[in-house]
């Protein structure tokens, strides 16, 4: 299921030059917007979520989801008005803002410990497998036509299938009169896990949506070759999420700013680059490193948020990820103008700085917090 938000938005954009030739009175926006919109219609259906888990089991909800996945996937190839192109793609957004928070529902309220560390690294490393692969395949369906693009949607049958033979009715989750009000709040320190969590996705997001003009621009390689360093750089996803589990016992408190340098590390190294193999290089090491940090968002949600508001704790932190994703060409061109340039290596540049001081400022907090945990009392004293 995991697969199902990657292909649902990216799939579509190797589609983006045959549709403005095959509908060349559109605005070029409105074209654009067939890979856009789909991220912006995910969030209304994020937050009914919640409140359908404990009407209608998980099942249920995940069948009606993918059907809708179905229409709104495939629809655009049997489409001849451009305006229904984009309605399908709207409905596609709110089918994925229904199978997205559910998934990860049924992951964290039936996995405990490392089983559920395993699991959500092992979405997120299906995640970007599959984005790499479906990048990798794109450019190919493209040139055989832009319907042809949205024909793959039907990989989504196999889904529907596996879900209805396979998927328990997991029952709707109750709720108990004798829970207090205070045990339904969202925890204060899950806001800034869900900020954290959209502002390293959208860190990871200045890749697809940068790395194509910046090869061209500095000569580096042909603008195809974008598709395969940002299918690399999903490999480094893939790899870093089936690694978080042994990471997390191997650093405990130490992995995240450990990660945060490895990002910031991979920035300096592509600010810096003139040819393929170091950009390959440095997008490896920023998808590895957003491979780890991307569970992690999950398991951290899991444990301080209450069983009961838990999907509505993942809609919000899912929120975030998208608003952030899309939000992700608007900071460029902020810190374009806060820095003077229209360089890219600059805005690269600032974002490894950014991430140096969020590491260093993590393990000065990180001990802090030790020494007022392991400082003796004034009563241990006494």
């Amino acid at each position: 299921m995991a697969v199902t938000t990657t292909f649902g938005t990216m799939m579509a954009a190797p589609a983006v030059k045959p549709l403005a030739v095959a509908f060349p009175n559109t605005d070029a926006l409105l074209v654009q917007w067939v890979v856009t919109l789909s991220s912006l219609f995910i969030l209304p259906t994020l937050f009914l979520s919640g409140p359908l888990g404990r009407r209608f089991n998980r099942k249920t909800i995940l069948i009606t989801a993918l059907i809708l996945y179905l229409i709104g996937g495939v629809g655009p190839a049997f489409m001849h008005s451009f305006n229904m192109i984009l309605v399908c793609r709207a409905i596609l957004g709110l089918s994925i803002g229904l199978i997205s928070p559910t998934f990860n529902s049924l992951i964290a309220e039936n996995f405990h410990g490392n089983e559920r560390s395993r699991m959500n690294g092992l979405q997120t490393s299906i995640n970007g497998i599959g984005g790499a692969i479906f990048l990798s395949i794109g450019g190919f369906i493209a040139s055989l036509g832009w319907r042809d693009v949205f024909m793959t949607y039907f990989y989504a049958v196999v889904l529907l299938l596996v879900v209805v033979i396979f998927l328990p009715k997991f029952p709707p989750l109750q709720v108990s009169q004798s829970l207090t009000k205070s045990s339904e709040k969202m925890p204060k320190f899950f806001f800034a896990v869900a900020i954290a969590g959209g502002f390293h996705t959208m860190l990871f997001a200045l890749l697809p949506t940068n790395l194509s003009l910046f090869i061209a621009n500095n000569g580096i390689g042909s603008v195809a070759s974008a598709g395969y360093l940002i299918a690399f750089s999903l490999i480094g996803v893939f790899i870093g999420g089936l690694s978080v589990t042994r990471l997390t016992g191997a650093f405990k408190k130490k992995l995240v700013p450990i990660v945060l340098g490895l990002m910031a590390g991979g920035f300096i190294l592509i600010s810096s680059a003139h040819s393929e193999w170091t950009v390959a290089l440095s997008v490896f090491m920023i998808g590895l490193a957003e491979g780890v940090l991307f569970p992690l968002s999950f398991i951290k949600t899991s444990e301080v948020v209450p069983k009961l508001i838990l999907t509505t704790g993942i809609s919000l932190l899912l929120a975030c990820v998208y608003i952030c994703q899309f939000l992700s060409p608007l900071f460029v061109r902020g810190l374009e103008v806060l820095l003077h340039s229209q360089s890219t290596r600059d805005v690269f540049m600032a974002v490894a700085i950014a991430l140096v001081v969020a590491a260093v400022a993590f393990l000065v907090a990180g001990r802090r917090n030790k020494s007022r945990s392991t400082a003796p009392s004034a009563l241990d004293n006494l």
